[in-house]
């Protein structure tokens, strides 16, 4: 990751910035705003009291996170976001995600939100999960939907009370609650030697 801080100290007196880089793959078409990146980012570490480290976030095709899940996950299938938690001791936080922007793009689509807003929803999920979030119990995942509304009405996003993940009435295949992490039990230097080269 780059060693330039390129996002807004929280505290005057935070002796380290919160540095989060972006990677957006050469075939990816869709311009991304990475300031919001950044900012979703930002906000969602922010709750969960996290103002120092590094993140990484990758915006991928459905092809290149399909091969990442398949890889580290042994998911022969593309997903919306999946997360590499390396550390989280706040407030202290390591760790990457990638984001599909194919799979961001149908789901707004089918929604009819912005793609924009869906892409920003899984940054928001994808950190949430490295702050040690999870979503597989029932009570884990409404503390999680909790979060992420608390984050996406932060940035700004009022629509999401209608597009929320786990809204009953949509036919949407609730894509944030399948999407995964990479277990955070192994050591960060491990765990990056594992990674594909751009994303260590």
């Amino acid at each position: 990751m780059s060693n330039t801080p390129d996002n807004n100290r929280l505290d005057a007196d935070q002796p380290t910035l919160l540095n989060i880089e972006i990677i957006v793959d050469e075939d990816v078409t869709y311009v991304a705003n990475e300031q919001k990146l950044r900012d979703a980012c930002t906000a969602a570490t922010s709750l969960r009291d996290f103002h120092q480290g590094e993140i990484g976030i990758r915006v991928a095709t459905d092809a290149a996170i399909h091969q990442i899940n398949r890889e580290h996950l042994g998911h022969d299938y593309p997903t919306d976001v999946i997360s590499f938690p390396y550390a989280a001791n706040p407030p202290h936080i390591e760790g990457e995600l990638v984001v599909s922007v194919d799979t961001a793009s149908e789901r707004a689509n089918d929604l009819g939100w912005s793609v924009d807003h869906e892409l920003l929803l899984y940054v928001v999920h994808g950190t949430l999960h490295i702050t040690g979030m999870e979503d597989h119990e029932p009570e884990d995942r409404l503390a999680m939907r909790t979060a992420e509304r608390l984050v996406m009405l932060q940035l700004g996003i009022t629509e999401i009370d209608q597009y929320a993940a786990d809204r009953s009435d949509t036919n949407r295949n609730n894509t944030q609650a399948t999407s995964s992490t990479v277990p955070a039990d192994e050591s960060s230097d491990s765990k990056k030697q594992q990674l594909p080269e751009d994303l260590a």
